[in-house]
């Protein structure tokens, strides 16, 4: 079924069908062979981050049950993130050298892509440490799909939705403006976790209005990966400050260095550029004209 709330039927029902496939979407990736075990984690990330969006959407009426699933969904996937983000580091690299194929097409540059790649398999943990954390992620999953149907969720048609729609995006903006203020990699990180939730938001929605939010929901894609890739470089940024042997000598890891910011720059300049447009109106006006589209998509 489709990551998608349809407004001709009743919408706590269509939340609770959501977030129970999204869960039992993330447990069965988890659950692909070890060969996939790298897609497999992805995937599962993805549809948990799909369901956290999910109860942050619906977070007013589940008052005091939100903290607890929203945290919930947020431990399993840092559980999982440290097998993501080894992984992560070799497509960074192999996305600079398509930037620049000469400078990393040498026997230097080759060898600390070998390095990167023995870096990433199960994201530098022993099998038995892969083992457990997937095992836990497992546990947790089953839990947190137990629950769902004593969600509690009082509201009906988009009133159910308008209040988590209204402060996901205006947290959006705020994190949009810290980030314009001072472009940290804590701040541009935050700014990209409310980009994914408002991404989330407009896909769940689309069905109010298909061919506009489709649009919508591409330039948020656009977004959302030009703050994912700056993330990247940062951690790559990150693991040469904590490990400069990995990467040659002092000379080429000053080229890397001033490959890397270069990068970045245009990355953010970019984001900056398209998330201004994205979030140019305030969250009342964006849901007052959402609510209307609902409201016509129903009579339709």
């Amino acid at each position: 079924m489709a990551f998608r709330i349809k407004p001709h039927k009743s919408a706590t029902k269509e939340v609770r069908r959501i977030a129970l496939e999204r869960l039992l979407k993330a447990q069965q990736a988890l659950l692909l062979p070890s060969q996939e075990r790298a897609r497999g984690i992805h995937q599962a990330r993805k549809r948990i981050k799909e369901a956290r969006a999910l109860v942050r959407l619906v977070r007013t009426p589940m008052g005091k049950h939100y903290r607890q699933e929203n945290r919930r969904l947020r431990d399993i996937n840092r559980r999982l993130s440290a097998m993501r983000d080894a992984g992560a580091l070799v497509e960074t690299w192999d996305a600079l050298a398509g930037l620049a194929p000469e400078q990393f097409a040498t026997a230097q540059r080759q060898a600390v892509r070998k390095k990167l790649v023995l870096r990433s398999q199960d994201g530098g943990l022993t099998v038995e440490e892969s083992h457990r954390l997937l095992g836990e992620a497992l546990v947790e999953l089953a839990e947190a799909e137990e629950t769902v149907g004593s969600w509690p969720l009082q509201g009906k048609g988009f009133s159910l939705l308008r209040r988590g729609l209204a402060r996901s995006f205006d947290d959006g903006r705020s994190a949009l403006a810290a980030a314009e203020q001072a472009a940290t990699d804590e701040r541009l990180h935050d700014w990209r976790k409310q980009v994914k939730d408002h991404w989330y938001h407009t896909l769940l929605l689309r069905a109010v209005w298909p061919e506009a939010f489709k649009a919508r929901a591409r330039l948020l894609k656009e977004l959302s990966e030009l703050l994912g890739q700056d993330q990247d470089l940062a951690l790559l940024q990150d693991l040469l400050k904590a490990e400069p042997g990995l990467f040659g000598t002092a000379g080429q890891r000053t080229e890397l260095t001033s490959v890397v910011e270069q990068r970045r720059g245009w990355l953010q300049q970019r984001a900056f550029s398209l998330g201004k447009r994205i979030y140019a109106e305030g969250a009342s006006p964006l849901c007052e004209r959402w609510s209307l589209y609902w409201r016509i998509a129903r009579r339709e």
